[in-house]
């Protein structure tokens, strides 16, 4: 007994709370009466811990506790921390505070804890005691330990349910973590390129930046309270809530968390038609919201300037074979290349103020030349040097790169097509992924090619792919450099259903024929792209990681089968499974 409160003590004096919500204060648990007395109540809390709670970032000494709580004024609210479920042996117990100012989150980051272990954690305020909470701690880096997680990405909430993570924790109760690729939220409610939003299932939003036509209105998030907003909305989701409760989550954002297709401070909602959407403030309020309500060991600067104010680019080991790293696309990177508001006919822009021809949909031949000249980077320079080097260095068999958007080349071949023939040529998907930065994916990967075992996990596309990666897509070498696995959206559109809206409200490209093409979209994309080897545009679903120490890892591409507009409908997800052997860069279905 003795040791164990030694060792609680010394947790004690560990855990710091790292957000500006409050400080940790006056230690000291409840009493056995005053437990029992608090509620359990489904009801209660749902009204006191509306959107559950979560852990994440799990290190091999410490893991990041989050939870938000509901009340009159700043809540006083009490955490506990065991190794049995029973909460018998705890390790760890305090007090914290919720307050406005973090809109009544709270954040801890508890160290000191053992490495490769369960824990169990619950908070208690305002007299009821919240769900139970279950996390994991990373092993030692240099700890035999193989592990599996999952990795997701864009679950947009309007109109759909989050069933493949019902599926997902039924079938996979034993994952050590899941990784979120970006995307966590959308930040409009209702855009009709994309979103689907029904009586049952939708945003609201408290102020919004009005976007849409007067026949077809929406808006986006525009303040601090919008934003918020947003995480609250889908942090209601039952299924995303009880993923939370049973495994860390390791997050980083993409556009959406800001606004669609955005870089740095910049959106482009208007596409030029209302000049340059510079909005630092809204930038920073977008940053400060995800800092708010992910689990993240990141730190925020409420005095600084974006982007200064938040860097969420960082690495994560785990164990002897895993080390992750993890970047941030969206706020180095410069403008498009091609600009969305003038005509440009050298990449077959023929309209004014629109995405296609310059950022989707893009002439090949064309954009390469402009794309050549200017070398444009995703990264920024601190981030591309930190991004190598690490790579380069770790002594971890395998280097995952967590990457927002995808690095494989993204070309259709229309030459053999029934179009114009003035657009019987190729065509980037999109170039706000990588092909938009060829030439610095090209340094990347020049530089990374001596470096084994470079696995790259990447959201964002709403498609399943998997790919080899090359430092010249056009003249490939012999061996890749890498490998990439792309997963489809949790619940968002897919991508070959959002080629079809688009081309559906474009005349210019229904003209083309560009609809009836849209069924062989996978096989006009593996006939321009023999470094893939599959592609499922048409999906929803998640990933699932499996490492095999030095020998190989397998992912499983799970594909949602089941129907994610039915609130009650059951989970059902189909399973494609692929390896990578180590020390060949390459992919082999397995089944």
């Amino acid at each position: 007994m003795a040791k164990r409160m030694l060792r609680r003590d010394v947790l004690r004096g560990l855990a710091v709370m790292t957000a500006a919500a409050g400080s940790a204060g006056a230690l000291g648990g409840c009493s056995d009466d005053e437990e029992a007395a608090l509620s359990t109540d489904p009801a209660d809390r749902a009204r006191v811990f509306p959107q559950g709670l979560a852990s994440g970032d799990p290190k091999p000494d410490g893991v990041i506790l989050w939870t938000r709580c509901v009340g009159a004024g700043a809540l006083e609210v009490e955490y506990q921390v065991a190794t049995d479920e029973a909460f018998a042996d705890r390790v760890a117990e305090g007090k914290l505070t919720a307050t406005l100012e973090a809109d009544r989150t709270v954040r801890l980051k508890l160290t000191g804890l053992e490495a490769y272990t369960t824990y169990y954690y619950r908070f208690i305020a305002d007299g009821v005691m919240s769900v139970t909470g279950r996390t994991k701690t990373a092993p030692a880096p240099d700890a035999d330990v193989s592990p599996r997680f999952a990795f997701a990405s864009c679950q947009d909430y309007n109109g759909r349910y989050f069933h493949a993570y019902r599926t997902l924790v039924a079938e996979e109760p034993d994952l050590d973590f899941i990784v979120h690729l970006g995307d966590y939220i959308y930040e409009t409610e209702g855009d009709p390129r994309f979103q689907d939003p029904t009586d049952e299932r939708k945003i609201t939003l408290p102020d919004g930046l009005p976007i849409g036509t007067k026949e077809a209105p929406f808006s986006a998030a525009l303040s601090l309270a919008d934003y918020r907003s947003l995480y609250q909305q889908y942090r209601s989701d039952a299924d995303l809530q009880e993923a939370h409760r049973l495994f860390p989550f390791v997050c980083i954002w993409d556009d959406h968390e800001f606004a669609d297709d955005a870089w740095q401070d910049h959106a482009t909602h208007f596409n030029d038609a209302k000049g340059d959407e510079k909005d630092t403030d809204r930038r920073m309020a977008a940053s400060r919201a995800w800092y708010e309500y992910q689990p993240a060991d990141v730190l925020y600067d409420a005095d600084a300037t974006f982007p200064e104010d938040l860097q969420i680019y960082r690495t994560l080991r785990y164990g002897k074979y895993v080390e992750l790293f993890l970047t941030d696309q969206r706020s180095y990177r410069d403008d498009h290349v091609i600009p969305e508001g003038p005509l440009d006919t050298d990449v077959a822009k023929f309209g004014e103020n629109t995405s296609l021809g310059a950022r989707a949909f893009v002439l090949k031949k064309g954009f390469d030349m402009k794309e050549s000249a200017a070398k444009p980077t995703m990264l920024g320079d601190e981030q591309r040097g930190w991004l190598l080097d690490g790579m380069k260095g770790s002594t971890a068999t395998w280097k995952f790169w967590c990457s927002e958007t995808q690095l494989a080349q993204m070309v259709v071949n229309l030459k053999d097509t029934a179009v114009p023939d003035e657009y019987k040529d190729l065509f980037y998907v999109t170039t706000d992924q990588f092909d938009g930065f060829r030439s610095e994916r090209a340094a990347i990967l020049s530089e990374l090619a001596g470096t084994k075992n470079v696995v790259v996990l990447t959201g964002d596309i709403h498609a399943f792919y998997a790919a080899e990666l090359h430092a010249d897509f056009d003249a490939p070498k012999p061996a890749p450099v890498a490998v990439e696995y792309v997963v489809a959206g949790i619940a968002s559109k897919s991508l070959e259903e959002i080629i079809e809206s688009v081309i559906a409200g474009d005349e210019l490209l229904s003209s083309l024929g560009l609809l009836e093409l849209v069924p062989q979209f996978d096989e006009l994309l593996l006939e321009a792209g023999p470094h893939y080897r599959y592609a499922k545009s048409r999906a929803n679903g998640l990933a699932l990681v499996e490492v095999d120490g030095n020998t190989e890892i397998r992912v499983s591409l799970l594909e949602l089968v089941s129907d994610l507009f039915d609130k009650n409908g059951p989970g059902e997800l189909a399973r494609t499974v692929f390896r990578t052997p180590s020390g060949a860069s390459t992919i082999e279905k397995v089944s």
